[in-house]
């Protein structure tokens, strides 16, 4: 099992670490193991039960009497919280458990619960970002190794994967969408986003994801001839190279440019495209069919 800190599971848990150590003290909540400075530490189980308990007590349990719970009392009262809970912090919880458990059948199990009354759009937008971010903080520290967040990472692009599969064909507007990934960034969940956002109204999508060189975009443009273009920008970047991304583009495209990502980022350029700065933004935006009509 991994190791974290009393941080780590702040960062996670969102419960205070000075809180943590009076449960510790006070009820016994874990107890951690201690290096030979005394500093704190904590494996997967403990994480785990730290989360539960804290979903339990965000939702008006008291932690004296939680705490007198066993292990499995405190995973059945999660889930019947779960299951009259309205908010997504619960499925939240479940998905960073999944992640730093490898536990694929609680992912599924978790992910099944929510399509009972969501899409998988909004899930996207309601847990599985939130969660990321969470879990992309400790990643990013190196408090857990990166194979927990490819594993939770992958599962979540099989699940845009089949969506994007199973839309029906019926829909047609006779437009294609080119969407790719300038050459720095990595992170393609936009795009899996875009892809079936896009085929859902009828666009013929060309998603080439991650990574690929400048001229290798040129040659596609030229090949697909699109009718629109999307991508993002996410690692900070110079603004100078940002904004020549943005004039080649413009200057070897003829068709309709869509940027999305870091707000803050596309600030900071004339990006000469529709910006989108949230889901929500991106969603209206093509809710309208008369682009694509």
């Amino acid at each position: 099992m991994y190791s974290y800190s009393i941080a780590d599971l702040e960062k996670l848990s969102g419960i205070k670490s000075h809180t943590i150590r009076i449960w510790e003290k006070r009820y016994s909540l874990v107890v951690p193991n201690r290096t030979d400075t005394n500093i704190r530490s904590y494996n997967d189980d403990q994480i785990k039960k730290i989360l539960n308990v804290s979903l339990l007590i965000k939702n008006g349990h008291k932690i004296s009497k939680v705490a007198s719970l066993t292990p499995d009392q405190i995973s059945e009262s999660v889930q019947k919280l779960i299951k009259l809970s309205k908010g997504f912090e619960a499925y939240i919880n479940s998905f960073i458990i999944s992640s730093i458990q490898f536990d694929e059948p609680l992912f599924q199990k978790t992910y099944d619960e929510l399509l009972v009354e969501h899409d998988l759009a909004s899930i996207y937008e309601s847990v599985f970002i939130p969660t990321l971010r969470r879990i992309g903080t400790l990643w990013s520290s190196g408090k857990i190794f990166p194979a927990q967040e490819h594993f939770l990472s992958n599962l979540i692009k099989q699940k845009f994967h089949h969506a994007i599969e199973s839309v029906p064909k019926s829909i047609r507007v006779n437009k294609k969408a080119f969407l790719f990934l300038p050459p720095w960034e990595d992170h393609d969940f936009a795009l899996m986003y875009a892809d079936l956002v896009l085929k859902k109204i009828g666009f013929d999508v060309v998603n080439v994801g991650k990574t690929i060189s400048f001229d290798s975009i040129l040659l596609c443009i030229d090949k697909i001839k699109p009718d629109m273009i999307f991508t993002t920008f996410i690692v900070g970047q110079k603004v100078t190279l940002l904004q020549k991304f943005c004039d080649d583009i413009k200057s070897n495209s003829s068709c309709k440019l869509f940027y999305a990502g870091n707000a803050d980022l596309l600030r900071l350029v004339n990006t000469q495209g529709k910006v989108f700065l949230s889901l929500n933004e991106f969603d209206s935006y093509f809710s309208n069919l008369s682009f694509a009509s």
